[in-house]
């Protein structure tokens, strides 16, 4: 769901050791509209670079929709692989409400 798409960010960041913080954020909402997901090279891609773990997030929007569309590529460990799959998931299924707001 497009709106839990900073939470999403936040939690993946938090995943690998990173400080996700409003700069992050305007970064990849001001990319978002421009995307396609049905267009591999309109993706945007953000990284991770935390203490634990680097990845690199890929996102976009559907077109015309309000659905959205990730990919995470980096060496991850079995239970990091785990962790980024229930984020997203839940992210698909539940509206999640960032702290910040």
């Amino acid at each position: 769901m497009e709106e839990n798409a900073r939470v999403l960010c936040e939690v993946l960041a938090w995943l690998v050791g990173y400080t996700f913080d409003d700069l992050d954020w305007m970064a990849v909402d001001t990319a978002l509209p421009d995307t396609d997901d049905e267009n591999e090279g309109s993706w945007h891609s953000y990284p991770l670079v935390g203490t634990k773990a680097t990845l690199e997030l890929r996102l976009a929007q559907a077109v015309g929709g309000s659905a959205l569309s990730f990919k995470v590529f980096g060496s991850a460990d079995q239970v990091l692989s785990a962790q980024i799959k229930l984020a997203g998931d839940m992210a698909a299924q539940y509206v999640i409400k960032s702290r910040l707001t």
